[in-house]
């Protein structure tokens, strides 16, 4: 028996996932409901669960911050982010955290559980388009290569716009649904891309050369 717990705070997903993947009649699935906090994540026996389903949006609260939280913590439980949003995106994000995957709410219950398996054994599923896109930016930062001729990725340009709309590290991290420290990481490569040490420069340059 394979038991999942889903960490949604839209009922509707979280009875609809639970009674798409209990038509398997190996998987058990439980519904935590909000509001969710740290503390609450605390008080959680994730020993009883072989996965656990964690949305990205969670109202006020950032699901990764809260995967994070539970990853930190000694059990076999596997996370797995739930989204609506290009799972691509977040994927080194969630792998650098110890996150077992990212899994878009669209897929059928045969690729959720698919995924839920492969991650059971360490493993994860990656698209054949992010692997060859990951081989690609691998190759273009070969030190043969000049960085300045490196674009910014659709998420750096994303950051920047809301860099321009005035907005903090926090404020945009909250607003895209990451973590600050993932912010902070990105900031530097577009800094390092457009040669420039500060916010307001890589505006101004991003600006001038049409990427904004």
């Amino acid at each position: 028996m394979i038991r999942i717990l889903v960490i949604d705070d839209h009922p509707a997903v979280r009875e609809g996932t639970k009674a798409i993947l209990e038509t398997d009649s190996e998987v058990e699935v439980d519904c935590l409901e909000p509001p969710y906090t740290a503390e609450l994540m605390e008080k959680i026996d994730f020993l009883q669960y072989d996965a656990v389903l964690m949305d990205m949006n969670l109202g006020d609260i950032n699901g990764i911050e809260l995967a994070k939280q539970i990853t930190s913590q000694e059990h076999q439980c596997k996370v797995l982010l739930y989204t609506g949003y290009d799972v691509n995106d977040y994927m080194e994000e969630a792998i650098s955290l110890g996150i077992h995957g990212v899994i878009s709410k669209t897929e059928s219950k045969e690729k959720i559980l698919s995924h839920i398996r492969h991650a059971l054994l360490g493993e994860i599923i990656l698209s054949f388009d992010y692997v060859k896109k990951l081989i690609e930016r691998q190759t273009f930062k070969s030190p043969s290569m000049k960085e300045a001729n490196e674009p910014l990725t659709d998420r750096e340009k994303m950051i920047l716009m809301e860099v321009e709309r005035g907005l903090t590290n926090q404020e945009i991290a909250d607003k895209l649904h990451l973590s600050k420290r993932s912010i902070e990481y990105s900031l530097t490569s577009i800094f390092n891309k457009l040669h420039v040490s500060s916010r307001t420069e890589a505006v101004l340059i991003a600006k001038s050369e049409g990427i904004l």
